[in-house]
């Protein structure tokens, strides 16, 4: 909020506050949705086409919240860019690995929130840290309404986002799940 630099807390702001997944034993096959966070709900999205959504249903969620890290398999292999539900990290220079939440047992409740269509409908904003992805309220989310997330420009610019044509032509038809971002 105030682009101020901080290690470990933020003097005008305080400390980042994480949201902690549901503890859920590993390799359950329904570990994607049991992670789910208390507060939040796995329904219909209110995105036509798009299947499943995340919904806040508790309390306002403030401005600032992060989720993560979002969980899956970790994989140099391509073909990870086609399942819908994979993040591009960039390692090094010309260095990637996907990050595939495909598979429930594998992944975590992230897998679910759908991708915003416009900035207006965009709450959450994603990003890469130490080689994990992460989501930010980027606004107040109030009790009945979607987590909808994208990055924000800060992101693209820095961290040089490539965009992937396949996944924007297939988000731009209105058939796209939501990730294949690149970082």
């Amino acid at each position: 909020m105030c682009q101020n630099f901080f290690t470990d807390s933020c003097a005008a702001h305080g400390p980042p506050t994480f949201v902690k997944d549901s503890a859920v034993d590993k390799g359950h096959p329904n570990h994607a949705a049991l992670s789910l966070p208390p507060g939040l709900r796995i329904g219909p999205s209110g995105i036509p086409q798009a299947g499943l959504g995340v919904w806040n249903e508790a309390s306002d969620l403030p401005l600032g919240l992060h989720f993560g890290p979002y969980e899956g398999r970790v994989t140099e292999d391509e073909e990870a860019a086609n399942s819908g539900y994979s993040w591009l990290i960039t390692k090094g220079r010309n260095s990637y690995e996907y990050v595939d939440g495909k598979d429930k047992s594998r992944a975590n409740w992230m897998r679910y929130v759908n991708c915003a269509r416009d900035d207006e409908e965009q709450n959450l904003v994603a990003f890469q840290y130490h080689r994990q992805i992460f989501y930010r309220t980027c606004r107040v989310i109030r009790p009945g309404c979607e987590l909808l997330v994208w990055y924000g420009d800060e992101y693209g610019q820095e961290l040089g986002i490539k965009w992937g044509s396949k996944w924007k032509k297939e988000l731009m038809a209105g058939r796209g799940r939501h990730h294949y971002y690149s970082f």
